[in-house]
């Protein structure tokens, strides 16, 4: 589960770096590593400070074919960066320092990525990877994941739930919102999900979703979508159930994905399945009801060429809500 950390004031620069170690520790980085995990930790959190806006740090682990390691999330609603190539040069500052902390926090980073509009507020990725200076680093997956989570304010666990699966030739994605929120809504995800990750190779979405209504007979159910994509033959499916949002941007243009009324483990009619051509650049964004139904990627040009973690970490900042679980992912063809 992600963490999340407000910071407003100085205390809380020292409680992101803390905690930076301690997952990067966690995550088996070493001596190096642990010391460029507190200098970003440092850097992110003490320009929220000085320049954000009801900013947040996020901190998780993550792991896939291009490393394993910590990522940190820094997001505000500031002024944004009038200019951010100037912004990243040592030396500059707009706030009397010594104008190194971007740069800094770039050169220790293994992977940077930001997105930034004026008056609307800025969104940074750093990733601090195990073994930085390991020759052969493995390439970048051609589907790159990003997503955030969280419960709702007050609660412990979330009753969100995703999970990312490759099986024979196809790229599976599953989201689902446990009906309510707390414990109860959480043993209702995981059922689905463990359903999912056993599903076969020959299971088709619409398939998936009957074995996960069959798993979930004995709790309180959920709403729930699972996609399936074919890279290398241009393919895309989606089934869904009840009230996930999903839209496939594919270009200039937006396509937004039916669901059918019902409760996978209660009641649910004959499933429709939505099939579609997927092109290279193609991005995937599923989204809980947790997430205020206005968002539109026109709002954000841009952004949709931006890190996919990059992508959901600016409509979680400006459209999840606190008064339920939370959950954006999006997944984005990188060839």
């Amino acid at each position: 589960m992600e963490t999340t950390i407000e910071v407003v004031e100085q205390s809380q620069v020292g409680q992101v770096r803390r905690m930076a170690v301690e997952l990067a520790r966690a995550q088996g980085l070493g001596e190096t590593d642990l010391g460029r995990a507190a200098l970003v930790a440092t850097e992110l959190s003490t320009n929220l400070v000085k320049y954000g806006k009801q900013g947040t740090v996020t901190l998780n682990s993550f792991h896939d074919t291009a490393g394993a390691g910590l990522q940190l999330i820094a997001s505000d609603v500031g002024p944004g960066f009038p200019d951010f190539d100037a912004s990243r040069r040592d030396g500059h500052s707009t706030g009397g320092s010594l104008g190194i902390g971007l740069g800094a926090i770039m050169r220790a980073s293994d992977l940077f990525d930001t997105y930034s509009r004026i008056d609307q507020g800025t969104a940074i990725l750093s990733r601090i990877a195990a073994d930085r200076n390991v020759p052969a680093a493995p390439a970048r997956p051609a589907l790159e994941l990003g997503a955030r989570r969280a419960p709702m304010r007050g609660e412990v666990e979330c009753g969100d739930a995703w999970a990312h699966a490759r099986s024979g030739r196809w790229e599976r994605l599953c989201l689902v919102d446990g009906l309510g929120h707390g414990p109860l809504a959480a043993v209702a995800s995981a059922a689905a999900l463990a359903a999912f990750r056993a599903a076969p190779d020959s299971a088709t979405p619409g398939d998936i979703i009957g074995l996960c209504h069959a798993a979930m007979g004995n709790t309180r159910g959920a709403v729930m979508a699972v996609a399936a994509i074919d890279q290398a033959e241009g393919k895309f499916v989606f089934a869904g159930v009840g009230n996930i949002a999903g839209v496939v941007h594919s270009g200039e243009s937006s396509h937004h994905l039916l669901s059918v009324d019902g409760i996978v483990g209660h009641n649910v009619r004959k499933v429709l399945m939505v099939e579609r051509c997927w092109s290279p650049g193609d991005t995937l964004v599923l989204a809980t009801d947790g997430l205020s139904g206005r968002w539109n990627m026109t709002a954000y040009p841009g952004l949709l060429k931006r890190h996919a973690l990059l992508v959901a970490s600016v409509l979680f900042r400006d459209f999840a809500q606190p008064t339920d679980d939370a959950t954006v992912v999006v997944a984005r063809d990188l060839r």
